[in-house]
Parts: structure tokens; C-alpha cells; sequence
């Protein structure tokens, strides 16, 4: 569960819920405090993650706390429209490492396993154009874009208008 030091007293937080990994769902403070009353509850207190945080490392093994900032940033596989969690999924280098793609959360990303192989042994490809956001190509052309808000079609500006596709390099 991850709760904020102001999540337990309502009266001073603006939102007063936690976030349950388990359940993918939000905790009222009130069943978080009854929960912490329990004496069989465990609480185990870890420190806050930057998920911005940049700690590149110099090898092809993705370390713990990357995998971890991984889970907590994109918090499911992020292929479109897939829904698996990420904590069940692969930790994937955008850019290959063996290509001089780093060993970095910046070019890590959540796929679940039979995503991942898309990726790697097809023609499925994908660009990350800021944080969290990811510009996934289909084999046959077709454009999504997978955020915090969900899978959507990317449409050539030059026809749509659409402000979703990004600029041309």
C-alpha cells in the first residue's frame, strides 16, 4: 500500500486515500487507520522513490530498484490496451542494451512476457516521446498511444489535425 504522511489525517489532506498494489484501487484513510489498529498488521516503512530519478547502471541486469520505479510509474504492461500489472510483467530496454541503450528507468518499460516477445521478434515497435507515454507502432502501420489515461489511435496530423501525433524529427 503506498500512503503519504498527510493520507491518515484528513483534515489537512486534499486527497485522503492510499493506494493498494493487491487490489489495483484506492483506500479510504479510515480502512487504512483501522487496518494500522489490527495487531496483527505488519508495517514495514519504505522510503519515497523519485520516480524521475535517473541512476543509470553499467551492466544488462536490471537492479531491483529499477524494476520497482518501473512498476510504480506505468503500473500495467504497456502495450495497447493490455491491463496485465506490472509487477507480473517483463522490465524491457526500450533501446537494446547490446545497441548502447542504457540500463536506466528512463529507457525501462513494463511488458508483460507475450508483449514483450511482440516487440522483441516482430514488427511492433515503440518510441517514448516523454515520460510514461509510449508511441507504439503496429506492424501494419497503425499508431497508439499508451498513457496514464489509456490506449488511444494516433492519426496523421497532416490529414486529422490531431494534436496526438508528435512532431516530425
Amino acid at each position: 500500500m503506498h500512503v503519504t504522511d498527510t493520507t491518515l489525517t484528513a483534515d489537512r489532506s486534499p486527497n485522503p486515500v492510499g493506494r493498494w498494489e493487491e487490489g489495483r484501487c484506492p483506500i479510504s484513510s479510515a480502512q487504512i487507520r483501522e487496518w494500522l489498529r489490527s495487531k496483527d498488521t505488519t508495517i514495514i516503512v519504505r522510503p519515497v522513490i523519485d520516480l524521475a530519478d535517473h541512476i543509470p547502471v553499467g551492466s544488462y541486469e536490471i537492479p531491483d530498484r529499477h524494476k520497482t520505479r518501473v512498476i510504480l510509474r506505468d503500473q500495467t504492461c504497456r502495450f495497447p490496451h493490455c491491463t496485465r500489472p506490472a509487477q507480473r510483467c517483463d522490465t524491457d530496454h526500450h533501446r537494446p542494451y547490446g545497441e548502447g541503450g542504457p540500463t536506466c528507468p528512463c529507457n525501462e518499460v513494463a511488458l508483460c512476457r507475450r508483449h514483450h516477445r511482440a516487440k522483441t521478434h516482430s514488427r511492433w515497435r515503440y518510441d517514448i516521446p516523454m515520460p510514461a507515454t509510449y508511441l507504439w507502432t503496429s506492424p501494419t502501420g497503425f499508431r497508439f498511444r499508451v498513457d496514464h489515461r489509456g490506449t488511444h489511435p494516433v492519426h496523421d496530423t497532416a490529414r486529422s489535425g490531431s494534436d496526438t501525433d508528435p512532431p516530425d524529427e
